[in-house]
């Protein structure tokens, strides 16, 4: 089965819920994973609040809401 986006933005929340910071993340799912092109960059939100984006290979972004510990799909 291939994962799919929202696929890896769930495994990426739930490491999160469990206790993972951002680099544990990068280290234990996104890193090497078929579907990231390259390393996190940091955004802004609409209210000024950072974020880091990773760029997909199918031309989408995850995006982790650090103060939330979620990821979702752009």
């Amino acid at each position: 089965m291939v994962e799919t986006a929202n696929d890896l933005a769930l495994k990426c929340s739930a490491a999160a819920r469990d206790g993972a910071d951002f680099p544990m993340v990068w280290d234990t799912v996104l890193e090497g994973h078929a579907l990231v092109v390259g390393p996190s960059i940091q955004t802004f939100d609409d209210e000024e609040h950072p974020q880091l984006e990773i760029q997909l290979i199918n031309g989408q972004r995850l995006v982790d809401i650090s103060r939330s510990g979620e990821y979702f799909i752009l």
